[in-house]
Protein backbone atom coordinates (compact mmCIF):
# COMPACT_ATOMS: atom_id res chain seq x y z
CA UNK A 1 0.00 0.00 0.00
CA UNK A 2 2.74 2.61 1.14
CA UNK A 3 5.13 1.81 -2.13
CA UNK A 4 1.47 2.59 -4.37
CA UNK A 5 1.07 5.51 -2.36
CA UNK A 6 4.30 7.00 -3.06
CA UNK A 7 4.57 5.90 -6.64
CA UNK A 8 1.20 7.92 -7.01
CA UNK A 9 2.62 11.14 -5.69
CA UNK A 10 5.77 10.58 -7.67
CA UNK A 11 4.20 10.28 -10.73
CA UNK A 12 1.69 13.35 -9.85
CA UNK A 13 5.30 15.39 -9.21
CA UNK A 14 6.56 14.23 -12.49
CA UNK A 15 3.42 15.02 -14.49
CA UNK A 16 3.13 18.58 -12.76
CA UNK A 17 6.18 18.91 -13.24
CA UNK A 18 6.96 17.91 -17.28
CA UNK A 19 3.50 19.59 -17.85
CA UNK A 20 4.75 23.30 -16.75
CA UNK A 21 7.80 22.23 -18.83
CA UNK A 22 5.76 21.65 -21.32
CA UNK A 23 4.17 25.10 -20.99
CA UNK A 24 7.19 27.15 -20.95
CA UNK A 25 8.67 25.62 -23.87
CA UNK A 26 5.80 25.65 -25.86
CA UNK A 27 6.56 29.71 -26.79
CA UNK A 28 9.71 29.21 -27.47
CA UNK A 29 10.07 26.44 -29.62
CA UNK A 30 6.72 27.90 -31.75
CA UNK A 31 8.65 31.55 -32.21
CA UNK A 32 11.31 29.80 -33.56
CA UNK A 33 9.27 27.55 -35.87
CA UNK A 34 8.09 30.91 -37.05
CA UNK A 35 11.23 33.06 -37.40
CA UNK A 36 12.13 29.81 -39.70
CA UNK A 37 8.95 29.67 -41.86
CA UNK A 38 6.45 31.55 -42.84
CA UNK A 39 3.87 29.29 -42.44
CA UNK A 40 1.89 26.65 -40.13
CA UNK A 41 3.02 28.97 -37.32
CA UNK A 42 0.14 26.72 -34.99
CA UNK A 43 1.49 23.81 -33.20
CA UNK A 44 1.07 20.48 -34.06
CA UNK A 45 -2.40 18.56 -32.96
CA UNK A 46 0.26 16.04 -31.07
CA UNK A 47 2.22 18.51 -29.23
CA UNK A 48 -1.39 20.58 -28.20
CA UNK A 49 -2.96 17.45 -27.10
CA UNK A 50 -0.14 16.87 -24.76
CA UNK A 51 -1.81 19.26 -22.42
CA UNK A 52 -4.82 16.65 -22.38
CA UNK A 53 -2.18 13.92 -21.63
CA UNK A 54 -0.98 15.49 -18.79
CA UNK A 55 -4.04 16.17 -17.40
CA UNK A 56 -5.19 12.46 -17.62
CA UNK A 57 -1.59 11.10 -15.65
CA UNK A 58 -2.64 13.87 -12.78
CA UNK A 59 -5.61 13.26 -12.82
CA UNK A 60 -5.34 9.15 -12.18
CA UNK A 61 -1.80 10.44 -9.71
CA UNK A 62 -4.34 12.71 -7.68
CA UNK A 63 -7.31 9.94 -7.22
CA UNK A 64 -4.54 7.09 -6.46
CA UNK A 65 -2.70 9.95 -3.83
CA UNK A 66 -6.35 10.47 -2.48
CA UNK A 67 -7.51 6.85 -1.99
CA UNK A 68 -6.26 6.25 1.60
CA UNK A 69 -6.40 10.19 2.52
CA UNK A 70 -8.08 10.82 5.43
CA UNK A 71 -7.34 14.86 5.27
CA UNK A 72 -10.36 16.23 3.51
CA UNK A 73 -8.16 19.23 2.76
CA UNK A 74 -5.66 18.03 1.68
CA UNK A 75 -8.13 16.39 -1.08
CA UNK A 76 -10.01 19.56 -1.44
CA UNK A 77 -7.05 21.35 -2.54
CA UNK A 78 -5.85 18.44 -4.83
CA UNK A 79 -8.89 18.26 -6.72
CA UNK A 80 -9.62 22.20 -6.41
CA UNK A 81 -6.05 22.53 -8.63
CA UNK A 82 -6.97 19.94 -10.79
CA UNK A 83 -10.37 21.28 -11.66
CA UNK A 84 -8.49 24.90 -12.07
CA UNK A 85 -5.79 23.79 -14.28
CA UNK A 86 -8.25 21.77 -16.31
CA UNK A 87 -10.22 25.06 -16.81
CA UNK A 88 -7.33 27.13 -17.46
CA UNK A 89 -6.20 24.60 -20.54
CA UNK A 90 -9.70 24.56 -21.60
CA UNK A 91 -10.10 27.76 -21.43
CA UNK A 92 -6.74 28.08 -23.44
CA UNK A 93 -7.14 25.52 -26.10
CA UNK A 94 -11.08 27.21 -26.61
CA UNK A 95 -9.93 31.07 -26.01
CA UNK A 96 -13.54 31.37 -23.39
CA UNK A 97 -12.28 34.55 -21.69
CA UNK A 98 -9.28 36.31 -22.51
CA UNK A 99 -6.78 35.54 -19.25
CA UNK A 100 -3.37 35.15 -19.47
CA UNK A 101 -1.62 32.08 -19.99
CA UNK A 102 0.62 32.36 -17.17
CA UNK A 103 -1.70 31.13 -14.76
CA UNK A 104 -1.94 27.73 -15.15
CA UNK A 105 1.35 27.48 -13.80
CA UNK A 106 -0.35 28.57 -10.28
CA UNK A 107 -2.63 25.19 -10.20
CA UNK A 108 0.15 23.29 -11.63
CA UNK A 109 2.92 24.38 -9.10
CA UNK A 110 0.24 23.86 -6.11
CA UNK A 111 -0.02 20.10 -7.46
CA UNK A 112 3.59 19.39 -7.46
CA UNK A 113 3.52 20.94 -3.97
CA UNK A 114 0.63 18.88 -2.65
CA UNK A 115 2.43 15.66 -4.16
CA UNK A 116 5.67 16.45 -2.10
CA UNK A 117 3.85 17.56 0.64
CA UNK A 118 2.43 14.08 0.51
CA UNK A 119 5.74 12.03 -0.24
CA UNK A 120 7.04 13.90 3.04
CA UNK A 121 4.33 14.15 5.49
CA UNK A 122 1.76 11.16 4.70
CA UNK A 123 3.32 8.20 6.18
CA UNK A 124 1.00 5.15 6.74
CA UNK A 125 0.88 3.41 10.12
CA UNK A 126 -0.93 0.48 9.40
CA UNK A 127 -4.84 1.18 7.80
CA UNK A 128 -4.22 4.37 8.48
CA UNK A 129 -2.87 7.61 5.95
CA UNK A 130 -2.25 10.89 7.20
CA UNK A 131 -4.75 11.12 9.08
CA UNK A 132 -6.62 14.75 9.43
CA UNK A 133 -4.04 17.08 11.74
Amino acid sequence: MQLTKNLSDKVGVFASITCMVHCAITPIIFIANICSQSCCSEAPLWWRSLDYIFLVVTFSAILQANKNHNSKTIKGLFWFCWTLLTLFILNESFTLVSITHQLKYIPALAIVFLHIYNIRNCRCKGDECCLEP
